[in-house]
């Protein structure tokens, strides 16, 4: 279900479904959510690198492959329960899936840059 305008502005948590259980998470303050998002725009500023790997250097496709299906999706992980520290990281991983995390990371993301939304929408409109 999506997060209603409601939500947004009064800080209601998101629920998650991890290992088949419902969590809550509570969106980070300000200046925790600032350090937050910084640490996933680094985590994006890596993925030029693994994009340009070709076949002809087989040292560089590996690194590529890597850092593709093992170092990002622990670095996903790692993220998701930076942003919701009252979580069980242990507990959970015994439990979930990759696809629930997916999922839940998704939602994190969307509570994270409510501004980033806000300023898309403002650029929308100006532009009708």
């Amino acid at each position: 279900m999506a997060r209603r305008e409601t939500d947004k502005l009064f800080h209601s948590p998101v629920v998650v479904k991890l290992g088949g259980n419902d969590y809550s998470i509570a969106p980070l303050v300000l200046k925790e959510s600032r350090k937050w998002r910084a640490k996933v725009a680094e985590l994006l500023g890596k993925l030029p690198g693994y994009t340009k790997a070709t076949t002809d250097d087989p040292v560089e496709f590996e690194h590529a492959i890597q850092g593709i299906m093992v170092t990002m999706p622990d670095v996903i992980v790692n993220l998701f329960f930076d942003y919701a520290r009252d979580l069980s990281q242990d507990e959970i991983e015994a439990i979930a899936t990759e696809a629930e995390i997916a999922d839940a990371f998704t939602k994190v993301l969307e509570m994270a840059f409510p501004l980033a939304r806000s300023l898309v929408r403002s650029l929308e409109t100006m532009s009708r």
